[in-house]
């Protein structure tokens, strides 16, 4: 018995160089183009869960996955949400978490990721044109043939917790005050996200021994689907993982920097490819974290 990955939609937007539109309930709007095209796809199955993953949602109350129940009230009244904000690193937690919730419960869980990631940076950033707007969807159902979760691995490394920061909190009043000249300019400057570039390739001096650690616990991948951070880090890491016989999926010129839904927006890039094929998604970034699920397709 396993999971499988029954229904799969992906949208994204993203330039280098051009403005890309910035709009109220952005991350909301973005998730139900994706959502849309799975819940239309087929006779949706009863599901079970509802797995929602951002790195900045529109709002803190109500939660997005608490607004999509009511969008999609009558495909997804029933099932229970749960909405998880841990930015970048938190793609491939949604996807286990909801495998391992299918198969317990012999039922369908539907997972979504997206980012509005672009609006979370300032214009002045360097890293402004690294990052994109998108979401992904897919439906994981229960089945009792070979396909499934084979293995899932986490890990959150000391002093590496604000690797990346988005500081729109309880305690962003303090920082307000603080830089209050700049507030009616640029407020993303030192509210929105930023990256500590230190602690960033400490991060990934890890990546190589945590894939020799979780194929010891498991197996080789055939395929390999990293976070799209930029392409400077997905070369930077094709290049380490070059030794392996494993083929690794590089979209981040494609779609950017998605946040939490860039694993999902490659994987559906190369979903028909990856039938048959045991494949490692991998996400990291967001409080030093990072996590790798292997799928048996």
């Amino acid at each position: 018995m396993g999971v499988e990955f029954s229904q799969m939609a992906a949208w994204y937007e993203y330039s280098p160089v051009d403005k890309l539109t910035e709009y109220p309930r952005q991350v909301l709007a973005l998730a139900e183009k994706s959502v849309a095209q799975v819940l239309a796809a087929t006779e949706t199955p009863q599901i079970s869960h509802l797995i929602t993953a951002t790195s900045c949602p529109d709002m803190l109350a109500p939660s997005l996955g608490q607004m999509l129940t009511e969008r999609y009230h009558s495909n997804l009244s029933q099932c229970q949400a749960i909405d998880m904000v841990q930015g970048c690193a938190g793609g491939v937690s949604a996807m286990i978490l909801g495998s391992q919730l299918a198969e317990l419960n012999k039922s369908s869980v539907l997972v979504i990721k997206s980012d509005a990631a672009r609006k979370a940076t300032s214009e002045s950033s360097e890293l402004h044109k690294v990052f994109g707007n998108g979401s992904f969807a897919c439906l994981i159902t229960y089945t009792e043939d070979n396909k499934r979760l084979i293995h899932s691995r986490s890990r959150q490394y000391a002093g590496l917790s604000e690797v990346v920061t988005i500081k729109l909190g309880h305690d962003a009043d303090a920082i307000i005050r603080r830089e209050i000249a700049d507030m009616s300019g640029d407020q993303r400057q030192h509210l929105g996200l930023s990256m500590n570039n230190s602690q960033a390739m400490a991060l990934l001096s890890h990546a190589e021994g945590f894939y020799q650690d979780f194929v010891r616990e498991s197996e080789a991948p055939d395929m390999m689907i990293l976070h799209q951070a930029n392409p400077v880090i997905v070369r930077h890491l094709e290049g380490i993982f070059s030794k392996y016989e494993v083929e690794f999926i590089n979209t981040a010129s494609l779609a950017g920097n998605c946040g939490a839904a860039t694993v999902g927006i490659a994987l559906h890039h190369v979903w028909k490819q990856a039938e048959g094929k045991k494949v490692l998604l991998c996400s990291y970034g967001t409080g030093g974290m990072i996590t790798a699920g292997l799928w048996q397709f």
